[in-house]
């Protein structure tokens, strides 16, 4: 259920960039809630805890530290940029963005393929 529902994210973000990728907070929102999803479900397979967190960064250290996922500064800069959509984008600003809706999405999508394969034991 889990991977089902971050590739749903993916799927509503890929959506968005294509139909209206003016809404970037709403693609950057999809792509952060799926890439949380693909760690958690990495985590749990990996039989390492679970936060209830929504901190990429967070979430990413105990797979970096059991040495089950190499994570490069490149996913760390995008874990980032996409955290800022967990919570700090949920409401309204003025400031112009530095990336485009489709840089997000490849964000997300460079975790994607990172980390899916690995949590797909999830599924069974």
């Amino acid at each position: 259920m889990l991977l089902t529902t971050a590739d749903h994210n993916m799927e509503a973000a890929e959506t968005l960039v294509n139909a209206a990728p003016h809404l970037y907070e709403s693609i950057g929102f999809h792509c952060q809630q799926a890439v949380e999803k693909y760690v958690k479900g990495v985590l749990i397979v990996s039989g390492l805890p679970v936060q209830f967190i929504h901190n990429l960064i967070t979430l990413m250290g105990p797979l970096q530290r059991a040495g089950t996922v190499q994570f490069t500064q490149q996913d760390f800069a995008d874990a980032t940029t996409l955290n800022e959509f967990a919570v700090e984008l949920r409401y309204e600003t003025d400031d112009a963005p530095s990336y485009t809706s489709a840089d997000l999405l490849a964000m997300a999508d460079r975790f994607r393929t990172k980390l899916r394969p690995l949590a797909q034991a999830f599924l069974i």
